[in-house]
């Protein structure tokens, strides 16, 4: 049987070799320290995983990984770094989409286990991917009923200012609170969300971690003043979130993310095996018992869902 391909860039050698040693059993390895010849690789070969360093002399990862997605879609993308850098960390979500943002040192146990599911995402949805890919330059959304928008922020007129905007195109609901957030979660499907990182000065991303598990295909946009680089790591590897919009808000800009989310929001809704490639990593038992009892809640709103699984 054919092993999966995966491909490392990174301008240490040493550590090329090393990974390339870690997973020649489970993988056909391709290592190089030149994005061209990365690019020359992955054109000619069905590749599951790609995983990229950032910081390299002539290219950084997430230009690298932009790349890699535009020439093949369906091949998942990692980054991994050796520091948490927030400009990039915010490409990585809005330009390359990536898949897992992962610091260095890793530990080749973990890094092991993400590699493997990305590989298995990527195999179970590449023909699904291919075909959808293909049919985007000749076909449009068709814009169905669903073009719902949730808005959670606790100021009133940031709701009012993107109903204003773009109620022409989208049916735009606000939450000031998580118990409204629970209710309109429960009477409508929403294909996206526009939130901040707080609510009423508590810090709610679990709440985004949340909706992925719960509705796969609803897309997440943050809408924050963005100062912490681990914070936004841990929206990508748990949250899966969209795009990243920073305050004050450019509305050129958010009318270009939400018009792309509803499109893949759309691909979900007719493929939800597509979801997979949102997996996100669960709630672990210590953040789940520091919760508060206002979050508890809010997941308790929706039965059958369990935060620990």
């Amino acid at each position: 049987m054919q092993k999966p391909k995966i491909a490392f860039i990174d301008d240490e050698p040493r550590i090329l070799r090393s990974l390339k040693m870690h997973f020649r059993q489970s993988h056909d390895v391709f290592i190089t320290t030149d994005a061209t010849e990365l690019m020359e690789y992955v054109s000619q070969n069905e590749v599951q995983v790609v995983i990229s360093d950032q910081r390299m002399p002539d290219k950084q990862g997430t230009e690298v990984l932009s790349d890699i997605k535009a020439a093949s879609p369906n091949t998942i993308r990692i980054l991994l770094t050796g520091y948490a850098d927030l400009n990039a960390v915010m490409d990585s979500v809005n330009e390359g989409e990536i898949y897992r943002y992962i610091t260095k040192p890793w530990q080749n146990d973990e890094l092991k286990k993400i590699v493997n599911k990305a590989t298995e995402i990527a195999q179970q949805t590449q023909e699904i991917t291919q075909n959808t890919m293909q049919g985007n330059d000749t076909q449009q959304v068709s814009g169905g009923s669903n073009r719902n928008i949730l808005v959670l922020d606790d100021d009133e007129s940031v709701y009012q200012q993107i109903k204003s905007h773009f109620k022409s195109a989208y049916t735009v609901s606000w939450a000031s609170n998580l118990e409204q957030a629970a209710k309109l979660l429960q009477k409508k499907r929403f294909g996206v969300t526009i939130t901040d990182s707080t609510l009423n000065k508590e810090n709610i991303t679990p709440i985004v971690y949340a909706l992925k598990n719960i509705q796969p295909d609803l897309m997440v946009l943050m809408l924050t003043e963005f100062k912490d680089a681990h914070m936004v790591i841990d929206l990508i590897n748990k949250g899966q979130v969209y795009r990243c919009l920073p305050r004050p808000t450019n509305f050129s800009i958010m009318s270009i993310s939400l018009d792309r989310a509803f499109d893949h929001h759309e691909r979900l809704v007719q493929q939800p095996i597509l979801a997979a490639r949102h997996h996100v990593e669960e709630v672990t038992e210590s953040e789940a018992l520091n919760f508060s009892e206002r979050l508890k809640g809010f997941f308790a709103k929706f039965r059958g869902w369990r935060i620990i699984r």
